[in-house]
């Protein structure tokens, strides 16, 4: 679904990122980790044309409205609730103001805020505010779902069952994700396939690891598997 090859972005100076090949499958779950300042990011926005590569291509094999963002930071409207957030994207595609409310509120509903719909961001917690903008995008129906580390700013307990309810919905829905994270457990417990980014500048693929633990999983589950703590040392290594 997403080929990255010869990517080389640089901004005025060395290049952030050089020569960069990965191959994201449809179906596959797919994890970016590396050293801060490595380029993670700027990955993501190049393969949604956020940011123009000095080299190299980008090939999709969706179409731009099938590709969802999920930022670190919340982008929900303060004035507008729940509900009308995560209905804004039907709306601008065109969706009347009935339908749209009603696939809002179903999605809030399967996130674990049903009678939530009403309230503005001000009145949520913070992990309330990550689930809708959880909502926000899968309820655009993506088929392509780029993620830049969502959960860093939640509390553990918090982090995990989030973790947990959006890789049930990948898996049963059969989303494509490609996750930048920090957190190497997050992405052995959620990820087929983890590359791994070289330091910064000029930073480039230092490995790929493919993560053979059956699905569907679970967070704590996946981390009994004995496959689990060779490859967190073996991602450790790649990162020393």
């Amino acid at each position: 679904m997403l080929r990255v090859r010869g990517l080389t972005v640089a901004f005025g100076g060395p290049p952030v990122l050089e020569n960069i090949d990965l191959d994201v499958k449809a179906g596959q779950f797919t994890s970016l980790i590396g050293p801060s300042g490595s380029g993670k990011t700027s990955i993501l926005r190049a393969v949604t044309a956020l940011l123009s590569p000095q080299t190299g291509t980008v090939d999709l094999d969706v179409p731009a409205n099938d590709v969802g963002f999920l930022f670190q930071d919340d982008a929900l409207l303060p004035w507008r609730t729940a509900r009308q957030n995560v209905a804004l994207g039907l709306r601008i595609r065109g969706i009347a103001p009935g339908p749209a409310a009603e696939k809002a509120d179903r999605w809030l509903s399967l996130l674990g805020l049903d009678g939530f719909g009403d309230r503005y961001p001000r009145q949520l917690s913070g992990g309330q505010r990550k689930r809708v903008a959880i909502a926000q995008v899968l309820v655009l129906e993506p088929r392509l779902l780029l993620m830049d580390e969502p959960f860093a700013s939640l509390d553990a307990i918090v982090r995990m069952r989030i973790t947990e309810e959006l890789l049930g919905w990948v898996e049963r829905e059969h989303l494509t994700v490609l996750l930048v994270t920090h957190d190497l457990e997050e992405a052995i417990s959620a990820s087929d396939v983890v590359y791994v980014l070289s330091q910064g500048p000029s930073a480039t693929i230092r490995a790929r690891h493919e993560v053979n633990i059956a699905r569907p999983r679970h967070v704590l589950g996946t981390r009994r598997d004995p496959m689990f703590a060779p490859l967190l040392e073996r991602l450790w290594e790649d990162l020393s």
